[in-house]
This record gives C-alpha cells, sequence and structure tokens, in this order.
C-alpha cells in the first residue's frame, strides 16, 4: 500500500468506527452502482463496434419486417378499396 491509500484508509476508519463498517462499505458500494448505472446511461459501458453492429442488425430486421407487412397488408388493403367501392355504389 502506498502513502495515498494509508491517508485515504486512516480517513475512513474514524468514520467506520462511528458508524460502523457495514454502513460505510453500503456506502462505498451504493457510491459504486452509482458510477456504473451513471457509465450505462453515458455509453461507456458498451463498445462502440457491438452499438455500431446492434443498429445496423436493427435496420436489417426492421427492413425484413416492412417487406413483409408491404406483402401482406396490399391485399387486404386492395380488399378494403372494393368494399368501399362496392358500398357507395350501392348508396347511390
Amino acid at each position: 500500500m502506498g502513502t495515498a491509500d494509508m491517508v485515504n484508509l486512516e480517513k475512513w476508519l474514524p468514520l467506520a468506527e462511528k458508524y460502523g463498517l457495514s454502513v460505510v462499505l453500503s456506502f462505498i458500494l451504493l457510491l459504486f452502482v452509482g458510477m456504473v448505472v451513471r457509465m450505462i446511461v453515458r455509453g461507456d459501458l458498451v463498445p462502440r463496434s457491438m452499438l455500431e453492429r446492434a443498429e445496423e442488425d436493427r435496420d436489417r430486421l426492421q427492413a425484413i419486417l416492412d417487406r413483409e407487412r408491404e406483402g401482406f397488408m396490399n391485399p387486404l388493403l386492395d380488399m378494403v378499396k372494393h368494399l368501399k367501392q362496392d358500398y357507395t355504389s350501392k348508396n347511390d
């Protein structure tokens, strides 16, 4: 341990004696979890290459879904258009 570590330890030990070791350790754990959550939100924990690959996969899959949806919806739209034409011609 270096002298800086010893100085930090000397600062933390009175708190541990005053409040109890579990409270001090839980506070340190809470700070650590907060830092990790902040890093996740900012995107520091995800490598850029993985993020770009995920975005490319999402775009590719969205294009596939759009093509499938278009193939499914065209006959349905044609049927609805014919229903509207038949309904309006009967009412005239």
